[in-house]
């Protein structure tokens, strides 16, 4: 091939070629780019992506905490937000390696456990105080 492009000629003019794409290519490291109105626009719209990502991420995060138990059958909120008696719990865990952070949070877990079964028990008095109250109307209009 190259005995072909000696023969017509044309390797002066592709070696031409090469080096002004060789001075155009050195020419250009010098250009500086300034400011430009484009820039700024673009740079705005790229951290408001940005946040708009963060904010995805955050949410997941946020959903991974949804407590359907408390949402459905009552509660403060249905994320668990640390509520008073909550936050304390929570601000014992520690951050160190070891393993005790699972004790406070069973701890904690237990603690609420206990709270749902005395509200369980004291719903069942009030529903067996009620179906007596219903008894003593009924046998009292039968008098």
């Amino acid at each position: 091939m190259a005995e072909m492009m000696f023969a017509l000629g044309q390797t002066k003019k592709k070696k031409t070629e090469e080096t002004k794409v060789r001075k155009t290519k050195a020419d250009l490291k010098d250009v500086v780019i300034t400011d430009t109105i484009e820039k700024g626009i673009r740079k705005e719209q790229f951290d408001r992506d940005q946040k708009w990502k963060a904010t995805g991420r955050d949410q997941i995060k946020r959903n991974t905490n949804f407590d359907m138990a408390r949402s459905l059958f009552g509660g403060t909120s249905a994320v668990n937000e640390p509520t008073p008696a909550r936050g304390a719990a929570r601000q014992q865990v520690d951050d160190d390696d070891d393993d005790d952070d699972d004790e406070v949070e069973v701890e904690e877990e237990e603690e609420e456990v206990e709270e749902y079964e005395e509200e369980e028990e004291e719903e069942e008095e009030e529903i067996e105080e009620d179906e007596d109250d219903e008894d003593e109307d009924e046998s009292s209009d039968e008098d």
